[in-house]
């Protein structure tokens, strides 16, 4: 993801003081494999057909990314340190917010006060909530939600002229289409939301958000921070990790604790519970590779 948000001075100097993660040589390597393990997920058999130099401009990124969270090599220096084009080191930046590997904020340009080079955060780094917060980055803003699914279709397609030519209740299709439309103030009620919303969901929520549009809107950032964690258990099985981010993010509300939005505080909050799940996972696979199947040899 890339976003329009310019560091001042004053930030960047906070970040690049900041304490680092890692204290040792042994965890800078190890959290750089770590970063570099999930661009090659991402990649999969493709990133070893890549060039040598991309893939070397690729495993330096992660290592100046591995102390703090975030680095900003230049694209130009990347190329010409690893005998690759700006273009091409720009194209792969690109993939990777896209993919939803890093965050890409920008220093001030001194000269026209304007954008100036890129600074790129780790999402899958210990720090990336932390710099999120500091920041204050509306994540959920930059990225467009594909939470459509065949319910939205059915119930926002043109219908039939059978199913025109019946009255709903008292009202013809013509004054309900009159009543229901976007810019009339009509909130519709919790019985309302969508089936494919899961029911544990629907009743953690329902106290605090009585409307079912924000109910479903809650979801679509739900959905979003899944998609960037690049999960691979279903969302449906992790609904308990949700629930608990939504009780957490009640409570930072009730202490006074969130400085920005809630549904912002929200997003960040599920956005750490899902990095920690997905470590789990890839400490689990790394376990699994230990032990020799025998019995299908």
């Amino acid at each position: 993801m890339s976003t329009t948000r310019m560091l001042t001075t004053e930030e960047f100097d906070y970040m690049k003081n900041y304490q680092s993660f890692i204290e040792s040589r042994s965890q800078h390597q190890s959290m750089k494999r770590e970063l570099l393990k999930e661009i090659i997920n991402l990649y999969g058999e493709k990133f070893y057909r890549l060039h040598d130099g991309t893939r070397k401009a690729l495993d330096r990124l992660c290592w100046f990314a591995a102390e703090k969270g975030f680095c900003f090599p230049g694209s130009t220096y990347l190329g010409r340190t690893y005998e690759k084009s700006k273009g091409t080191i720009d194209r792969h930046l690109k993939e990777l917010r896209k993919q939803g590997q890093i965050v890409t904020v920008y220093r001030r340009c001194p000269s026209n006060n304007g954008k100036g080079n890129p600074v790129h955060l780790f999402v899958n780094h210990p720090y990336f909530n932390h710099w999120v917060k500091y920041l204050q980055l509306n994540l959920e803003a930059n990225v467009e939600t594909d939470v459509k699914t065949e319910n939205d279709q059915i119930a926002w397609e043109s219908k039939s002229k059978e199913t025109k030519n019946q009255p709903t209740y008292n009202l013809s299709l013509k004054d309900l289409n009159k009543y229901i439309r976007n810019d009339v103030n009509l909130k519709l009620p919790t019985d309302y939301v969508p089936s494919f919303i899961p029911t544990a969901f629907r009743s953690t929520v329902r106290p605090f958000f009585p409307y079912a549009e924000d109910i479903y809107e809650l979801w679509g950032k739900v959905h979003l921070a899944y998609k960037i964690s690049r999960l691979e258990q279903p969302l449906e099985d992790i609904v308990e990790i949700v629930v608990q981010a939504f009780k957490n993010t009640v409570f930072a509300y009730k202490k006074k604790r969130i400085q920005t939005t809630f549904i912002a505080y929200f997003f960040g909050t599920l956005r750490g519970l899902f990095i920690i799940e997905r470590r789990k996972e890839v400490l689990r696979n790394n376990d699994n590779k230990l032990f020799y199947n025998f019995l299908e040899a």
